[in-house]
């Protein structure tokens, strides 16, 4: 290991346990101490118009302070690490606890844990110089001006590190690298586009010029878009599309995002799924789980109070199997077991998956595969604009964009122009005929997840999008 790497794994820590001699300094009365520090380093190269248009370097740091006596619990977090701004966290942290109702469901601070060794850090994506990020993006550049196409889109890495600690003797720490290459070229003035994106945890994992090919060629393929009738066609959906939407599928908007697959919530009403155990939710080809440690994922190996995450099985062969859970529910309800999902405390919202893989059952195929596997439909390279509409059927609606096109006999015959869909996800997930190799999409939703692109029967469009 290098020098420079050694000082960052262990400058994070340094750092925490000097905070955590402050927290404890003024954290007057209280019996139970936590505290948590997370860094985020982030490094971006925007484009736009085959022009670099800007470099962007971010970090921050964070303290979350929170403490205990009796079965009250406070919390406080703090972007500046001064001790003037720690004490006044900390001193707010108390004021807030002195006032707090007792917590009929708390439960002292948990003491050392063991943990799997995740290793999720790769060097290359921290260090990557300038130059060469800019000579990814050049790439594509170059190729869409030898095509006189507009390239525009962000080449983005990240380095994440947490670092907790507790009076009860808990140290727990994570640090994990990641990035993404997102494209679009464009032939019209935004009438003729194409999109592409690529994810990574290690930059040496990016092949720019798979990602500059395939904006490439959707951009030529989207000229001159008809108009289709809506109603229900079977489409391709490209790994990419609908992160998004699958986002909705783990929590309710209507609640204020509150997690759907979570053990009290599933208890007390709150959740679509409630009753449902055992009920066969989705199609016989379709497995959910929660795997922090599926070597494409990413996050640390604890929750948001320390306890150790297990692999859990959600829906298996369609069936619902399996809910994130806590020690609180544990605590509160027999003959559960705490599976590592907590959300930081004190948390009213309850447990929630944050690594969610998708896996078909009977083999994977590309993207093409599936698309010569269609009589009539659709491929879609893009979704956006997605709303929940219906939380107890999980009905969303959006649009297309970027490229959505007519397939006939397997071939793809013409650009169409984009539509909306009003489509539930439980039907949605019935329907799948086919299967891509789950990918690692982007985390913009705050949950890390792995899906495949699918070829699904009978999706719902409702109308043409007017742009």
């Amino acid at each position: 290991m290098s020098q420079s790497s050694t000082q960052k794994q262990t400058s994070l820590a340094q750092q925490g346990y000097r905070v955590f001699d402050l927290v404890r300094k003024f954290a007057r009365g209280a019996q139970e101490i936590e505290a948590t520090l997370t860094s985020t380093t982030g490094e971006s190269l925007r484009f736009g118009n085959n022009e670099l248009g800007q470099s962007q370097f971010t970090k921050s740091r964070t303290l979350s302070v929170r403490l205990a006596s009796g079965k009250k619990q406070a919390r406080t977090t703090t972007g500046r690490l001064d001790e003037s701004f720690i004490q006044k966290a900390v001193e707010k942290t108390v004021a807030q606890l002195n006032t707090a109702p007792e917590d009929p469901d708390y439960l002292p601070m948990l003491g050392r844990q063991k943990y799997p060794t995740l290793n999720r850090y790769h060097e290359r994506t921290v260090e990557e110089s300038a130059e060469t990020k800019a000579g990814h993006v050049g790439h594509a550049i170059d190729l869409a001006r030898k095509n006189k196409l507009l390239a525009s889109g962000i080449l983005g890495t990240s380095f994440d590190e947490v670092f907790m600690l507790n009076t009860a003797g808990l140290e727990a720490d994570y640090r994990g690298t990641g990035g993404y290459f997102s494209l679009t070229m464009d032939a019209d003035n935004g009438n003729q586009t194409g999109f592409a994106m690529s994810t990574f945890a290690d930059i040496s994992e990016l092949n720019p010029g798979e990602v500059s090919e395939t904006a490439l060629e959707r951009a030529r393929l989207n000229k001159a878009q008809s108009e289709i009738a809506p109603g229900k066609f079977d489409v391709v959906i490209d790994p990419n599309a609908w992160s998004e939407m699958l986002f909705f599928f783990i929590v309710s908007a209507s609640t204020g995002f509150s997690p759907d697959f979570g053990v009290r919530q599933y208890r007390e009403g709150r959740s679509y799924l409630s009753g449902r155990m055992g009920e066969k939710i989705l199609g016989d080809n379709v497995t959910l789980v929660d795997d922090v440690y599926h070597p494409l994922q990413t996050g640390p190996a604890f929750d948001g109070e320390g306890y150790p995450k297990s692999k859990l099985t959600l829906v298996e062969d369609g069936l619902l199997k399996g809910l994130a859970s806590s020690r609180i529910s544990a605590h509160r309800y027999n003959g559960v077991n705490p599976t590592g999902h907590e959300l930081p405390l004190p948390n009213p919202l309850g447990e929630a998956p944050t690594n969610l893989v998708v896996h078909g059952k009977g083999g994977t195929k590309t993207t093409d595969e599936l698309v010569s596997e269609l009589d009539k439909g659709l491929l879609l390279t893009r979704l956006w604009y997605i709303r929940e509409v219906e939380p107890r059927t999980k009905t969303l609606t959006g649009m297309t964009r970027d490229g959505t096109f007519l397939v006939e006999n397997g071939e793809i015959k013409r650009p169409v122009k984009n539509l909306r869909f009003n489509q539930s996800l439980l039907d949605l997930f019935k329907n799948i005929d086919g299967f891509t190799e789950p990918v690692r999409n982007t985390s913009f939703t705050g949950t890390a997840m792995l899906q495949p692109g699918i070829l699904a029967r009978d999706f719902n469009f409702t109308s043409v999008s007017p742009f």
